[in-house]
């Protein structure tokens, strides 16, 4: 059996159809390079660098990020009563990061190739130390000010969602995330 080759950064099980949030064909056993393309490429396929996620950025559907490679990478965090529901984790695997103001006066990252929002935020920022070598210090610290943001203003959802108070990458590490891996949540 020939190779298959890998290239894309991220791999949907379902494709992006043309309304809001319409998702197709997610019963094929085939991913969609970045949501769009087809290919002959299953999850079975994947290299360990490849972690599970499931976010709003691709439509809640099931996918496949690439962690190895990452040149740069930033985190933006909502001050709202959710953990990361809205919050985004940037990755660029070709060079630096660069914010710029909008035409609004917010900061924007705007050379990203993914983005991705929602509870999988610390197990990319896992997976990256692990796959790409890549320095988090700068996105921990910044994921720990929500934490403890979330803990001092929404103590109910931070309960809910976190429960104690320590280093959120701690507890992650012991409820599951494990070589790589998430094991279980």
């Amino acid at each position: 059996m020939a190779k298959k080759r890998i290239v894309a950064r991220v791999y949907t099980c379902g494709r992006f159809g043309k309304g809001w949030r319409e998702t197709l064909d997610q019963d094929n056993p085939f991913l969609y390079s970045e949501g769009r393309y087809p290919t002959k490429i299953t999850k079975e396929d994947l290299p360990e660098d490849y972690i599970k996620i499931h976010s709003r950025s691709i439509w809640y559907m099931t996918g496949y990020l690439k962690t190895s490679g990452i040149a740069d990478m930033d985190y933006t965090w909502v001050k709202e009563n959710h953990l990361f529901k809205d919050d985004r984790v940037y990755i660029s695997y070709n060079e630096k990061l660069r914010t710029e103001r909008s035409r609004w006066g917010f900061e924007d990252v705007v050379n990203y190739d993914v983005s991705i929002s929602g509870n999988n935020i610390v197990d990319i920022v896992l997976a990256a130390e692990k796959h790409s070598g890549f320095d988090t210090s700068k996105v921990r610290a910044k994921i720990e000010e929500k934490r403890v943001w979330l803990r001092d203003h929404g103590p109910d959802c931070y309960a809910r969602a976190v429960g104690e108070d320590r280093d959120i990458f701690e507890l992650w590490i012991e409820r599951g995330y494990v070589d790589g891996k998430l094991v279980s949540l």
